[in-house]
């Protein structure tokens, strides 16, 4: 008998499945598409003049991280990829987590995106968001620096 390790993404996932067929959503747009999915542990800080926020992204590509602001709503995204070194060998456990993650929130206030900032380094990211007077209604990206 094989034990199959439970996975509570993949319910919820199998979920949005059913709710993106019903509102017609399909290929990259849907999170069924991108694999297996995982979701990164968030610390989301608020300061006087700024939010802060980190997330944990070991073994994440800077350049396999997305970062956009629309208006109060923060969207991280992107895809960790294990590479298998040993092509003829056989996995008899695997616990690092692979594949495609996404977090969305919303913050208390407005940012001022013009001067947001993002650093990663050794798989943390961190987010620098100043505070605003007003909403801007915009989707905007801040790429990542070491």
């Amino acid at each position: 008998m094989k034990l199959i390790k439970w996975d509570p993404l993949r319910d919820l996932l199998s979920f949005q499945e059913r709710v993106n067929r019903l509102q017609g959503v399909r290929g990259a747009d849907s999170p069924i598409d991108r694999g297996p999915c995982w979701c990164p542990a968030l610390d989301i800080l608020e300061t006087a003049d700024a939010y802060v926020i980190w997330a944990e992204l070991p073994g994440v590509g800077k350049d396999n991280i997305e970062i956009e602001i629309i208006g109060r709503k923060v969207v991280l995204s992107g895809r960790r990829i294990v590479e298998n070194e040993y092509e003829f060998a056989e996995y008899k456990s695997v616990e690092r987590v692979q594949g495609y993650f996404q977090r969305s929130f919303d913050l208390p206030g407005p940012v001022d995106v013009d001067n947001s900032a993002a650093k990663y380094v050794d798989g943390v990211l961190q987010l620098y968001l100043p505070k605003a007077e007003e909403v801007e209604d915009r989707c905007v990206r801040i790429e990542c620096m070491s």
